[in-house]
């Protein structure tokens, strides 16, 4: 299983924690790579988040 599904399966519940726990990762990700353009980081960190309501 990818990394991204078990993130999902663990959060299933709260996918705003793991909005929040993502933007962290990505600001601390910007701060580490600052020659890396951002919408790259953006796109891994938080860009694959489905959107919208948590369907079972």
């Amino acid at each position: 299983m990818a990394k991204r599904d078990l993130l999902l399966a663990e959060y299933q519940v709260d996918r705003a924690s793991l909005s929040v726990y993502l933007g962290a990762c990505l600001a601390a990700a910007t701060a580490d790579l600052a020659a890396t353009p951002v919408r790259p980081l953006r796109e891994r960190f938080i860009g694959w988040l489905p959107r919208g309501p948590v369907t079972s």
